[in-house]
């Protein structure tokens, strides 16, 4: 009678070792359209776009085979980036309130074949910021980002937050500016005594620099009033009164007025006239899809061409 014997396989080291180098999986290269985009960036000077993900990925484009990707330290959402212009340099914000500056490097040269060549060009994270509490305010969301603004200047971030509050920060160093701080109790003082209400303003929902005279921005509150903002004398040049839900600003090229977007659907076209601090009302209002309130006009954009102007709408 023929006998089988059947033996029972244990684990045996060696044999493991080899199945890991045989079948093992190691990411080594990336290409193509990044998975769950999040944010967008574009900076004209070098041609680069950049694209943010959910997961925390960063992928820089440029020309035909130019492709540069970076990766946070922790898997959270990107939700705004912006490049500054023509420096090879990138700011994002993420989803955990935190503030990163990346900046694209050569490295060391490198000989090959006998031939030196220059180091390979990486996207590489500089430094990081996250706002700090205000004292005596527990909840942290009143620091928690909502938009961020470069100058044109590109040496100073200004920062508006949950709470009211705008926050400006030196670049490319990513340090806040002593005594520069805006926060929302100084705007109320300015107010007139029936538009307080003891209502707060609510977040900032929009920062736009003035498009002629660098250093003075625009302010926009949620509850609907925008401060015409000068960073070199800390001081309130004009308060526009608005009265509806805000969503976005955006500046007419010559500064002499601005157009506000709404949580009905609508938008106000406000003068920047001298004289009177106040504005109570708009020159102008219209909901496009009216006549009656309709979904947000969450991005608005102005446009001039000859003596025509275009509104661009981002409706939700």
């Amino acid at each position: 009678m023929m006998k089988f014997r059947f033996r029972r396989q244990g684990t045996d080291p060696q044999r493991e070792k080899i199945k890991q180098e045989l079948f093992a999986f190691n990411k080594t290269v990336e290409h193509g359209f990044p998975h769950q985009p999040s944010a967008l960036a574009f900076d004209p000077k070098l041609q680069l776009m950049a694209i943010g993900t959910k997961s925390g990925a960063i992928k820089i484009y440029g020309a035909p085979g130019v492709e540069f990707t970076g990766l946070h330290k922790d898997t959270t959402a990107v939700t705004q980036m912006h490049f500054l212009p023509g420096q090879g340099r990138l700011l994002s914000l993420l989803d955990d309130n935190t503030i990163h500056l990346w900046e694209l490097v050569a490295g060391p040269p490198r000989e090959v074949g006998g031939v030196k060549r220059e180091g390979m060009v990486c996207l590489q994270e500089v430094c990081s910021y996250s706002l700090p509490g205000r004292p005596g305010i527990e909840s942290c969301s009143a620091t928690r980002v909502t938009v961020l603004l470069l100058l044109r200047s590109c040496e100073l971030l200004c920062v508006g937050t949950e709470g009211g509050g705008v926050y400006f920060l030196d670049l490319p160093r990513l340090s806040l500016k002593d005594g520069q701080t805006l926060l929302q109790d100084q705007v109320t003082q300015s107010l007139p005594e029936d538009y307080r209400c003891g209502k707060s303003l609510g977040p900032v929902e929009s920062l736009q620099e003035h498009p002629q005279q660098p250093g003075k921005i625009l302010i926009g509150y949620s509850r609907g009033l925008v401060v015409l903002w000068d960073l070199s004398t800390r001081h309130a040049n004009h308060l526009f009164l608005g009265k509806q839900q805000l969503e976005s600003l955006v500046w007419e090229r010559s500064g002499n007025s601005f157009v506000s977007s709404h949580s009905d659907g609508g938008y106000s076209v406000w003068a920047v006239a001298s004289g009177n601090p106040y504005t109570h009302q708009p020159v102008s209002s219209s909901i496009p899809y009216g006549p009656f309130p309709c979904k947000a006009i969450n991005k608005i954009l102005w446009r001039t061409l000859g003596i025509y102007f275009i509104l661009v709408f981002c409706i939700s």
